[in-house]
């Protein structure tokens, strides 16, 4: 079982986050005060990952005792129009463009996205 000690051994805290990254164990904070997301920039990055990941992403950041911050945080930077791309943030998940991508269709946005980067890939290989 992996718990907070782990953090004691630098190769088992790279298999935790992999582990956490993968949405196989729930994502804790390693430093009080500081969010679920602090050092872990790749557990909410969308690109390369799958819904069921960043689902977990989103369980994390809803779970996340910063989140009203970083949502007001998140909603002043899109305001700017420096939103979060291909990521999940304050709880929500964001397309390229910086757009929300409803929570409800994840697996459909996956598999668009999928299969834009391999009409892309198949372009360029030609």
């Amino acid at each position: 079982m992996f718990t907070a000690e782990c953090d004691l051994c630098p190769t088992l805290r790279a298999v935790r986050r992999e582990l956490e990254v993968r949405g196989v164990v729930p994502i804790v904070s390693t430093e009080k005060g500081k969010g679920l997301c602090a050092g872990k920039a790749k557990s909410w990055e969308m690109d390369d990952r799958s819904a069921k990941e960043w689902r977990s992403a989103i369980t994390s950041c809803e779970a996340c005792p910063l989140l009203t911050q970083c949502r007001a945080e998140t909603d002043s930077a899109v305001a700017r129009g420096d939103g979060p791309r291909r990521m999940i943030a304050a709880g929500n998940a964001y397309d390229n463009l910086g757009a929300l991508v409803d929570q409800d269709r994840l697996e459909l946005y996956e598999a668009l996205t999928r299969a834009s980067r391999a009409r892309s890939t198949s372009r360029v290989a030609a």
